[in-house]
């Protein structure tokens, strides 16, 4: 009980003892102000005008700054939504050839994107590497471990040496039909649909021009039969919407080209290989067939 006295008498002074004296305060001040009310009044007016300026003042201050947050909040959410909001009036003034050139440029994003995880990943093995160690195994033998290394790959490469392995105690030409039949197979899903995106980039330039020339056919069709004081703003639309057709077009074209050349370049580079250590193989494989 001791021992809880003494924080409660802690609490009682740090909070009566200052309630006290302020009463006290008060008290002390209500005296004073009574003696000197009739002296003070012209302060207190002076004050209460100062007041009231310094309050206008204030409220001015506050009018401003919020005036300058709500600016900034404008620039910023223009900034954010400015690029967006342009390009689907971009779009919108086109006309309907924008839907098709974008539905081009869509299939091909979706092409690149396949070609790309398939031909940087999955078909794009490391062949120094892989021949060396199959190099390895059939020096000593081991033709079985040498299948066994290529089958834990799933690149094309891999699966025509595979093929090549598998048929070790066969001759030479059923090694080279071997290689010759996976190689067929393998082949073509390497150029699988990469000649699309050239169609399609040609394809999206073509649309872009024929939406060009119907907007200059609409444009003039109006300005034939419109109004004078609305000439101008026919004739303007349908310049806009022929330039975005062609602009368009442009842009979904020019990425889609690049991307052809890029995954032409890795799929040549990647047939190359299989030319390549096919015969390495196959030549590794008739010396140890004559060295057994």
């Amino acid at each position: 009980m001791r021992g809880n006295l003494f924080p409660l008498l802690i609490a009682f002074v740090v909070l009566i003892m200052p309630g006290a004296v302020l009463a006290l305060d008060e008290e002390a001040t209500e005296v004073d102000s009574t003696m000197v009310a009739e002296g003070d009044s012209t302060t207190t007016d002076s004050t209460a005008i100062d007041s009231t300026m310094i309050a206008e003042e204030d409220s001015a201050a506050t009018d401003t700054t919020d005036a300058v947050d709500e600016a900034v909040e404008e620039e910023v959410a223009e900034e954010q939504g400015g690029f967006f909001s342009k390009f689907a009036e971009f779009f919108r003034q086109g006309g309907p050839a924008m839907w098709a050139i974008l539905f081009f440029f869509g299939v091909g994003t979706v092409i690149f994107i396949e070609r790309v995880v398939f031909l940087f990943g999955i078909a794009s093995a490391k062949p120094e590497a892989l021949m060396a160690r199959i190099a390895t195994l059939i020096r000593k033998g081991s033709i079985e471990g040498a299948i066994a290394a290529t089958s834990e790959e799933k690149s094309p490469l891999s699966k025509i040496i595979e093929a090549a392995l598998r048929n070790y105690k066969g001759t030479e030409r059923d090694i080279q039909n071997a290689v010759d039949e996976m190689a067929l197979a393998e082949i073509p899903r390497i150029n699988a649909r990469i000649g699309y995106l050239g169609m399609l980039a040609n394809v999206s330039t073509m649309v872009g021009l024929l939406g060009t020339i119907f907007g200059l056919i609409a444009a003039f069709a109006a300005v034939a039969a419109a109004d004078p004081e609305q000439k101008g703003v026919l004739l303007a639309n349908g310049i806009s919407q022929a330039m975005n057709t062609t602009a368009f077009g442009l842009i979904a074209a020019i990425p889609m080209l690049v991307a052809h050349s890029v995954l032409t370049s890795k799929a040549d580079s990647l047939v190359d290989d299989i030319d390549r250590y096919s015969v390495m193989v196959m030549n590794m494989l008739s010396q140890a067939r004559r060295e057994g």
